[in-house]
């Protein structure tokens, strides 16, 4: 399957293609053949995954259907927003195809898990990020508390990854920004850096956001005079 990692460096310099409303139920031979041939909008339009049980095989099939997804939905325009039409549908499935890969993995040791919960957070996170401005708080804020929901399993079940920790600042700090500037905010603020600093290393792919967190936890404490509210 294409992992977290590696499905960001296959975005590079890629063209969107017209994606198919829907298609046919896929078999895992057939996800293959059609990985092979680098199509990934006929892997995004299956209507199904026909492969159930709790296996390697069936796991790695759902996440096979959602790295399609989640590949076409961060290729449509920044723009797009989440909440209707191309974008809403293709992170629906995307969301669905990590969660069922992840019910169906039977190993707990195995090393794909971490990319099955990279794949999920990065899609939850990409949701959040797309909402658009006439959502209402309470819904940017729901979206958000799934991100930091899936961010605290995946601390749970692979805990040397980076992952959990970094997309859980991430959650925390966009929580915190929605409050008012003062003491609240400035909890908020403070349990995201401290989120980070228990961060394991992060691979070099997501060292440019663990930065970019830090920066921006640090900015928003002194803007909100965090340190004279302690």
């Amino acid at each position: 399957m294409i992992g977290l990692i590696g499905l960001s460096s296959l975005l590079v310099g890629c063209q969107t293609q017209p994606i198919a409303e829907s298609g046919p139920g896929l078999n895992p031979s057939q996800l293959q053949a059609l990985v092979a041939a680098s199509n990934w909008e006929g892997i995004a339009a299956a209507t199904s995954i026909q492969c159930s049980e709790a296996s390697d095989l069936c796991a790695e099939a759902h996440a096979i259907h959602a790295d399609a997804c989640l590949r076409l939905a961060i290729q449509l325009p920044a723009g797009a927003s989440a909440t209707g039409g191309q974008t809403r549908k293709l992170l629906d499935k995307a969301e669905s195809g990590y969660r069922r890969a992840l019910a169906l993995q039977p190993s707990s040791d195995s090393p794909r898990i971490a990319s099955y919960h990279g794949g999920l957070l990065l899609t939850l996170s990409e949701r959040r990020n797309r909402l658009d401005a006439s959502v209402r708080e309470k819904q940017l804020d729901r979206e958000n508390q799934k991100l930091l929901t899936a961010a605290e399993e995946a601390r749970a079940r692979v805990p040397d990854s980076a992952l959990g920790f970094i997309y859980g600042a991430s959650a925390l700090l966009y929580h915190a920004l929605l409050k008012e500037s003062g003491s609240d905010r400035c909890q908020g603020l403070a349990q995201a850096a401290t989120m980070l600093k228990r961060s394991p290393k992060p691979p070099d792919e997501l060292v440019d956001e663990q930065q970019r967190l830090q920066t921006l936890i640090q900015r928003s404490q002194r803007e909100s005079d965090c340190a004279s509210s302690r």
